[in-house]
């Protein structure tokens, strides 16, 4: 967006995107090109639709969850709710108008268009082009939060489930569709949907208030169960179309490039050792065109190393010297290696560290996501640009000690074909007590769901074949689940015990949200995978092509 200040007059730009330049109205440029950015994300969506829906595993679990939550809790929660304090439902009616859709949206578009009329008068074409990125960035929550609150009040009319206020004379299960009454609106809650949408919006916008927003989410649920507006069913489905909705439009606007590549309008400079591919989180399925093609392995431009070793990093500047030299030193008994750190959308000087070290290490290769896609894409990511045939990882926060790395290897090779992963097992761990709590208890879950074998998957430290894990279905929060999923395809799983370490710098990046949240439906989604898959067939050839 350019502008006429202090009397000068900008030359119009050809980028569409800084489109309300020139001698026209403001307000005729301003809506220009806000037709050219709906345009293009149109376009987008419709050229690969079903990158923006969750996959089918993920449906079923979804269901699963909502019709265990539905018959196990909707009255007994409904019931118990009739009988709250005087003051405590006063406290969650004053609560709960912070879910209401109009609540955000009206603000969001006044920033949005105020951020977008204010470009005009920007000073210097950096300045204009900041304010059209925080005009675009308000675009996304607008959409993040209203499209997926439109699809909740289409299905709540279309459902037309009855209000929990009238369940003792017509039960928790009576429906009269098609209808707009109020009263006959009870799933899914709008509310829960905004509250959702919002903590996925402000992860994305500001992630630094995304915990405040969790909690202030997890109020406006409570509320609207407390003033018996809906059951517990109700609001999970709420908020599960939220989280759905909002990653959608997260995955459109980061393909599209509106709002969330700030670095790529901006012209900042990135050397050419930072390369960015697109990023696996966002992407939710690959191709071989989403990597570039001299990153293949097999188009030879390089020779392969016998081991290339992932290293996914989210705002972890203070860690990458250190963690750069261990890994060179434990790792150089192996021969040829390669070191590849996938900057997952730092807010900090990681990926500049990352370029500036990459200088004095020929085997380290740096590549960087715009926005953070989780642990999950970032590993993906470099797998992907991997040249090795056996992949190596750790987390990026120093607390995996890369000595352990030559030991898992040879645990690989020497297991043979058969063995597709050999996961460390951490002893001694030095997290913080809730922390450890909350890993205890996931992996207690999933251990006695999942029957992986395996008592810690969250460990960074990994050694797989590379042909093997991207054959594997790939979702946010793969890492976790790499055991269940390697023993599913036929595969053995060899598990070494690793000392751990406290962290040297920062703090853990993926917290209590990212783990529990929607690792539930995860741990589903997997646990329906396995069943689906009874028996690993084993092929032999009964006549020899010719």
């Amino acid at each position: 967006m350019a502008a006429e200040a202090r009397g000068e007059k900008y030359r119009v730009s050809s980028n569409p995107r800084l489109a309300f330049l020139g001698n026209q109205g403001r307000a005729a440029r301003l809506l220009r090109g806000l037709a050219w950015r709906v345009e293009r994300l149109t376009a987008s969506a419709g050229a690969a639709p079903y990158d923006l829906v969750p996959g089918a595993g993920a449906f079923i679990a979804a269901v699963l969850l909502l019709l265990a939550a539905a018959f196990a809790l909707d009255r007994p929660v409904a019931s118990a709710m009739r009988h709250l304090p005087g003051p405590v439902t006063r406290f969650f009616e004053d609560i709960t108008i912070l879910g209401e859709g109009s609540v955000w949206l009206v603000p969001i578009a006044i920033v949005g268009f105020g951020l977008a009329w204010a470009s005009f008068g920007g000073t210097s074409r950096e300045s204009r082009a900041r304010l059209v990125i925080r005009a675009e960035r308000a675009l996304f929550m607008f959409s993040a939060i209203g499209l997926p609150s439109l699809v909740t009040t289409l299905l709540k009319h279309l459902v037309g489930r009855m209000r929990p206020r009238y369940f003792e004379t017509l039960g928790a299960f009576h429906f009269e569709p098609f209808s707009l009454a109020a009263s006959k609106a009870s799933f899914p809650s709008g509310h829960a949907t905004t509250a959702a949408a919002l903590i996925i919006a402000f992860g994305v916008v500001a992630p630094r208030w995304r915990s405040s927003v969790a909690v202030l989410a997890a109020l406006v649920f409570l509320s609207r169960m407390a003033v018996e507006a809906h059951y517990v069913s109700d609001v999970l489905a709420g908020a599960l179309i939220g989280i759905a909705g909002a990653r959608a439009m997260r995955t459109l606007f980061a393909r599209t490039r509106i709002g969330l590549r700030s670095r790529v309008l901006l012209g900042e400079p990135r050397p050419e050792a930072a390369i960015s591919i697109p990023e696996g989180g966002m992407m939710q399925r690959w191709s071989r065109g989403d990597v570039a093609d001299e990153l293949l392995p097999e188009n030879g431009l390089l020779p392969k190393p016998r081991l290339s070793i992932v290293v996914p990093m989210r705002n972890e500047a203070g860690n990458v010297g250190p963690l750069i030299e261990e890994i060179e030193h434990a790792c150089a008994p192996l021969g040829s290696f390669e070191i590849i750190c996938v900057d997952d959308g730092s807010r900090d000087a990681t990926a500049a560290r990352l370029v500036d070290i990459a200088k004095s290490y020929s085997n380290l290769r740096v590549f960087g996501h715009s926005v953070s896609c989780g642990q999950s894409a970032a590993v993906r990511t470099g797998v992907r640009a991997a040249r090795a045939t056996i992949v190596a990882t750790l987390d990026g926060d120093g607390q995996n000690d890369p000595a352990f790395i030559p030991k898992l290897v040879e645990a690989l090779e020497t297991g043979g074909a058969a063995v597709g992963l050999v996961a460390g097992q951490r002893v001694g761990r030095k997290d913080a007590g809730f922390k450890k709590l909350q890993s205890r208890v996931a992996n207690a879950v999933r251990g006695s769901i999942l029957r992986d074998g395996t008592r810690d998957t969250g460990c960074g430290l990994k050694a797989f074949r590379r042909e093997i894990f991207l054959e594997l279905p790939y979702f946010d929060g793969l890492h976790r689940f790499l055991p269940a999923l390697m023993r599913r395809e036929g595969y053995g799983v060899r598990l070494v015990d690793v000392v751990d370490r406290p962290r040297r710098a920062g703090r853990s990046n993926y917290g209590l949200f990212d783990r529990l949240w929607i690792g539930i439906l995860d741990l589903a989604g997997v646990w329906w995978l396995i069943r689906r898959r009874r028996r690993v067939p084993v092929v032999s050839n009964l006549r020899k092509d010719e």
